[in-house]
């Protein structure tokens, strides 16, 4: 019986031991799936697009811009308020003790009365020199021009982003380069262990190869931070938390066409259309040339209809066909009897008014010639900005040229004396100035082409073309 007992303990044991083991597996899977979503999650690859509309997001200042701008519609919507009447209600309850009035007779009684007055009053401009609807043009006015200041701290965030962006694309370019020197001198090394080994080659070679390779592994480790410095100045533009596993999604690029397809006046012309710091200066200032009229509106006469009606109660009120059993008049009855009309127009004629209207009129034209300074001075930073940027675009494009040039020679020259010093017919620091200066033609063919790249687009974008990858 025990015999029994004991195998039975023993197979219950086997099972739980399985049960549990079991579960620590299932577990172990569970958290290994969430570890990989999570790491996956962690290891997006960031597109232009996406890094710019965080960017818009996220940012503060268009943030602000939009704010800033709700305060200017609901100025709008006050002023548009302003050519309907106003309309007010008034109550009163009192008590009087002693000699007081009675509200409703107008006569002194000898005691203590309650009384209640009710009202209603209205008034409405109809005329005051236009001062309302053109008050109501310039609120639109500023609505509009807040908009475009929206759109232009939108344009000064897309440059800021796409300049970050394209700096990371560059110096991924370069990290991959100095990674692809590093390997080429790898492969060198190894061969010239080999001919030191077979006495083919000096071993000062040698020496002078590995001092090559310790370079161009500096070099590796110097592009990689110049890269983590590149995309964190990404992330903070776009207010995101940094986080090592950034990257972004290389965009495929086209051989871009090196030709000038308008002319820097063409290109400003078409500018002046649709850059919003133009528009919206351009709408400052006829908003400050409507101030003048608004200004002047105040030297004419001001009509105003207003209207009111009032009533009143009063508990001492009597009525009644017996003179001698008076009754308690009713409140609404009471009301009504003692409901008053009065409806009236007015008019304000300015005679003289300390200087206010007249100096508010100066300040009204100061302000205009400010505002067309400011607007001609907008017109000028963007006609130099657009000639500078011509001037850069045709220089990058002949850089971009020549580097394409430079590269071929130097790989030319680097692969022919590769060839002469595998056979020992040049020396190893033959080997590494041609090899360097394939590098550096690398170099500058990278930077020429993102050079040209982001020229390109500045002056498409300063067009009214949006900015794409």
């Amino acid at each position: 019986m025990e015999t029994i007992t004991k195998k039975v303990s023993c197979k219950l044991l086997i099972r739980i031991i399985r049960s549990t083991e079991m579960q620590k597996k299932s577990i172990l899977i569970l958290v290994a799936c969430l570890v990989f979503t999570f790491a996956r999650a962690q290891h997006h690859l960031w597109t232009y697009q996406q890094c710019l509309d965080t960017a818009i997001q996220r940012n503060i200042s268009l943030n602000e811009s939009r704010i800033n701008n709700d305060l200017n519609r609901i100025n709008l919507e006050q002023s548009r308020a302003s050519i309907f009447p106003y309309l007010s209600a008034s109550g009163r309850d009192g008590v009087g003790f002693g000699r007081s009035l009675n509200p409703t007779t107008n006569q002194y009684v000898a005691k203590t009365t309650n009384s209640s007055t009710f009202g209603i009053n209205s008034a409405v401009t109809l005329f005051n020199g236009f001062q309302i609807s053109r008050t109501i043009m310039q609120n639109k006015m500023i609505l509009d021009a807040g908009k475009t200041d929206i759109d232009n701290v939108k344009n000064q965030v897309t440059l800021n982003i796409t300049t970050a962006y394209l700096q990371v694309l560059f110096d991924y370019e370069i990290l991959d380069a100095a990674k692809s020197q590093a390997n080429a001198t790898a492969i060198q090394v190894d061969q010239t262990e080999k001919e030191v080994k077979s006495g083919k080659l000096p071993e000062s070679n040698l020496y002078t190869i590995r001092a090559q390779q310790a370079t161009d592994n500096l070099a590796i480790v110097n592009a990689q931070g110049t890269l983590d410095l590149a995309k964190v100045t990404l992330e903070q533009l776009m207010e995101f938390p940094v986080v090592d596993s950034f990257d972004l999604q290389v965009p495929n690029f086209i051989e871009p066409a090196l030709m000038m397809k308008k002319t820097n006046q063409e290109i400003y012309s078409k500018a002046l259309k649709v850059q919003p710091q133009i528009t919206g200066a351009s709408i400052r200032t006829n908003s400050a040339l409507l101030g003048i009229k608004i200004s002047e509106g105040a030297r004419y006469p001001t009509l105003s209809l207003s209207g009111s009606a009032s009533s009143n109660y009063a508990v001492s009120s009597r009525t009644g066909v017996d003179a001698s059993v008076p009754k308690a008049s009713p409140f609404f009855p009471q009301l009504w009897n003692n409901l008053g009309e009065s409806i009236g127009l007015s008019l304000s004629i300015p005679i003289y008014s300390n200087r206010t209207i007249k100096s508010n009129i100066e300040r009204a034209k100061v302000n205009a010639l400010l505002a067309e300074l400011n607007e001609q001075d907008l017109k000028l930073q963007l006609r130099t900005t657009i000639e500078q940027s011509y001037t850069d675009l045709k220089n990058s494009i002949k850089k971009y040229e020549a580097t394409k040039d430079q590269i071929a020679s130097a790989e030319l020259a680097y692969k022919n004396i590769e060839k002469k010093y595998k056979v020992g017919m040049a020396t190893a620091i033959d080997f590494l100035i041609q090899k360097n200066a394939f590098y550096q033609a690398q170099s500058n063919g990278i930077q020429a082409k993102y050079d040209y790249i982001f020229k390109s687009k500045i002056l498409d974008f300063y067009q009214g073309v949006p900015i794409t990858f």
